[in-house]
């Protein structure tokens, strides 16, 4: 992994932690301010994290709060672990404490019931197996905040406002926050570098490609020279980054389109004419997922239609094929 702190721009700091999920590394950000250090994201709860933090940390400035940009594992899981050892206050949004709740309600025993299986047969895919989840992990979620902000709010971070936008897509609670005199955009999982944010549809009449698209435009008008993602590289043009993901999705969502007759389809034979085979013990099949994301989002454009029939969802071609 590179260099772990990477002053970015005065007083502000990438800190890099490693995850033990697909990306392999999350960002976190230090800003410096006259109370101290506010930390954006804490990483994923693991001993390593924790070892990188007390060594990072020792010595130097205090930690004045946590701001979480959405409540998945790899940005919030040692939030608790912040409150208890440093005494840290830890501020979510609104909608992050909806999910926050939300979450704890999926664990049974202890353990997450991911709301996927349930979207999987009534898409015409198998019945997926309960397996035990390493990336869901119950006491993650356990931690009460001790600030909830709001969309527009300004919030100080460092000796700073920023502005707090929610942008929802690859989570229903994401948050953005923008600097509007330094131009410092911090975008979470919003906006990759590298890869295409995972925006999954995970349970039945959700549309996130459609809330996702639809943050894309406000964000690409703001004046950004630092925008600071939360997995990857920094990205060094924001506009030009936005419209390769544009024209990605769009090439994504033409091949589904195609897919689609006028006889009707489910989205797991959809997804076997996009992808082609379909592994079934694929975890979060992510590719059938996709699809099931992608098909949604053209329903809500009129481009096709949804009925159903024995318990199961087939999509039937709406407009005539040139």
């Amino acid at each position: 992994m590179a260099k772990i702190n990477t002053k970015i721009t005065d007083g502000v700091h990438k800190f890099t932690l490693p995850i033990p999920y697909d990306t392999g590394s999350a960002n976190c950000y230090l800003i410096e301010g006259d109370k101290g250090y506010t930390i954006i994201d804490t990483g994923a709860n693991t001993e390593e994290a924790k070892w990188l933090w007390k060594m990072e940390l020792e010595g130097k400035l205090p930690v004045e709060k946590v701001i979480i940009t959405h409540i998945h594992p790899d940005h919030m899981g040692l939030a608790s672990w912040f409150q208890e050892r440093y005494g840290t206050p830890v501020w979510i949004s609104t909608q992050g404490y909806e999910e926050l709740l939300k979450m704890r309600s999926l664990f049974k025993d202890g353990q997450y019931e991911d709301p996927i299986r349930a979207l999987s047969p009534y898409h015409g895919g198998p019945v997926l197996p309960k397996r035990k989840d390493l990336y869901f992990l119950y006491h993650d979620f356990l931690f009460e905040p001790d600030r909830l902000f709001s969309n527009h709010e300004k919030i100080p971070i460092g000796n700073d406002f920023y502005e707090a936008i929610w942008t929802p897509g690859h989570s229903p609670d994401h948050y953005c926050f923008y600097q509007h005199d330094k131009h410092i955009l911090f975008v979470g999982d919003h906006i990759l570098n590298d890869m295409n944010p995972i925006i999954l549809t995970k349970q039945q009449g959700e549309n996130p490609l459609k809330q996702y698209f639809a943050t894309l435009d406000p964000l690409e008008r703001l004046a950004a020279d630092y925008v600071l993602p939360g997995h990857g590289q920094l990205i060094d043009d924001l506009r030009g980054r936005i419209g390769k993901m544009r024209a990605h999705y769009r090439k994504r969502l033409d091949q589904t389109f195609q897919s689609v007759d006028r006889k009707g389809k489910t989205a797991y034979e959809v997804a076997k004419s996009v992808y082609g085979s379909i592994q079934s013990h694929d975890r979060a099949m992510s590719a059938f997922i996709q699809v099931i994301t992608n098909l949604e989002y053209l329903e809500s454009l009129g481009c096709i239609k949804k009925e159903e029939e024995l318990g199961k969802a087939f999509f039937i071609l709406a407009i005539e094929e040139e």
